[in-house]
């Protein structure tokens, strides 16, 4: 069923994809179904060509165009603005799809065999067992991504991964690889998880790549074991044991930093000069979350993560983690996550949350001043002249407005903050609170993993 506006517009539907609101416009698109016999509803009109399945609908951001894909017999087929787009696809992902961020190509990560690819405006890339995300240069001229495949053995697989560039292989990495078939004869077997994935330099042999303001592809490669280096265009820094967080570049591009593992240690580089680094302990260098830097390239933060064995099996989220400023790490924190780094307007002040701090409550860092845990915080942002940081807590059933009115002083020096706590309305701040982690983004470029 449909509804809109308390009204049901779906008659007698048996299937109907999630919805898609056009941007700058009113109009409203989503696939339905009577059977097999399925087409795309726009405004409440059936259009186009008729399909034994449908997806969902996606606008482009300037709500200019509409693509959607369509089922006929066991093969997909991308529907861009009326037409149909590319070649018959055996599957297609469901998430890496859709138009460039200018509107100008439109992409999709689609199967055919047992390869994945991209295709750029209906041109065919190639094809690997795993690819990365797809990236865009500013003025949509240039596109990349990553692929690997693995060569099986009996005593080890090798991993190849290859850099794409604007639909031409240009270069392949070996990875490390993992255990052959010999670790079948245990009762189990490392296999690479196929299809779109974030990828890492070390193991796959080459990392998720994207474009700096400049147009450059950066990506990190592994060169050889305990040499993985970025590459900014055809320039690359120095070798490391690997790249742990995504590459970050300051507004007008001048800056670079990322966050490298060597040895036992964390080392920030920026502008590919080693710099600062830091112990991780006996859990050792996990992985950078998230990595930002301030519009004008003077101030960086990252977190840095140590993770035990459930931590690295995916079985939980709980690590040490602490942020990094200008150099210096802050607090450690034995929680799930620190999220929504904020630098204010000026980069005087920085927030983030704490989720997890303690059990399952939460607290609110800012300027290194920690709020008293709630059993949930959500929504840390700057007020409208900067002047305050605020957020929405749950504690004890009932939820209050929490600010932290900021002092005069640069990031980094001590900063007086005094803390208000106001109650909000039964119902004002209800229904998916973890999911209302919605920011207002000052000055800020920022990137994270996952």
């Amino acid at each position: 069923m449909f509804v809109l506006d308390g009204r049901d517009r779906s008659p007698g539907y048996t299937k109907i994809s999630a919805a898609d609101f056009q941007p700058k416009g009113d109009s409203i698109a989503y696939g339905a179904c009577r059977a097999k016999k399925c087409r795309l509803v726009l405004d409440g009109v059936e259009t186009g060509a008729e399909y034994e399945d449908i997806s969902y609908a996606k606008y482009s951001r300037d709500g200019k165009r509409l693509a959607h894909f369509g089922k006929r017999g066991k093969k997909w087929v991308a529907v861009v603005d009326g037409k149909e787009t590319g070649p018959e696809l055996d599957d297609f992902w469901p998430t890496d799809w859709g138009f460039s961020h200018d509107a100008s190509r439109f992409f999709a990560a689609g199967r055919i065999k047992n390869h994945w690819m991209y295709f750029v405006d209906g041109s065919q890339g190639p094809g690997f067992e795993v690819i990365s995300h797809i990236a865009f240069s500013s003025d949509g001229k240039h596109y990349a991504y990553g692929g690997t495949d693995a060569k099986g053995g009996f005593k080890k697989q090798k991993t190849f991964g290859t850099m794409t560039l604007d639909g031409a292989a240009t270069g392949t990495y070996e990875g490390r690889g993992m255990a052959g078939a010999w670790t079948a004869l245990g009762g189990s077997q490392e296999v690479m998880a196929e299809g779109v994935r974030d990828l890492s330099a070390d193991f796959h042999g080459i990392s998720t790549p994207q474009f700096n303001a400049d147009g450059k592809p950066v990506f990190a490669a592994r060169r050889e074991k305990g040499d993985v280096a970025v590459f900014v265009g055809s320039e690359s820094g120095p070798g490391f044991d690997e790249i742990l967080s995504p590459v970050i570049f300051s507004e007008d591009a001048r800056h670079s930093a990322y966050v490298a593992k060597r040895g036992e240690d964390f080392v920030e580089v920026r502008d590919n000069r080693p710099g600062q680094t830091f112990a991780a302990g006996k859990r050792g260098p996990t992985a950078v979350q998230w990595i930002a830097i301030s519009r004008d390239g003077a101030h960086l933060a990252y977190e840095i993560v140590s993770g035990g064995a459930q931590f690295k099996a995916g079985n939980t989220r709980r690590a040490l983690r602490s942020v990094v400023l200008d150099g210096k790490a802050g607090p450690e924190y034995d929680a799930l996550d620190l999220g929504d780094f904020d630098f204010d307007p000026d980069a005087h002040h920085y927030v983030y949350e704490v989720i997890g701090a303690q059990g399952n409550r939460d607290l609110v860092n800012v300027d290194g001043n920690e709020s008293r845990l709630y059993d949930t915080v959500a929504n840390a942002h700057y007020n409208e002249d900067a002047k305050a940081v605020e957020f929405v807590a749950r504690d004890a059933g009932g939820f209050l407005r929490v600010s932290f009115a900021l002092g005069a002083s640069s990031l980094g020096l001590p900063v007086t903050t005094a803390r208000a706590e106001t109650p909000l309305p039964s119902g004002r701040a209800g229904g998916g609170l973890r999911g209302a982690r919605s920011r207002i983004r000052c000055g800020l470029s920022r990137l994270r993993l996952g």
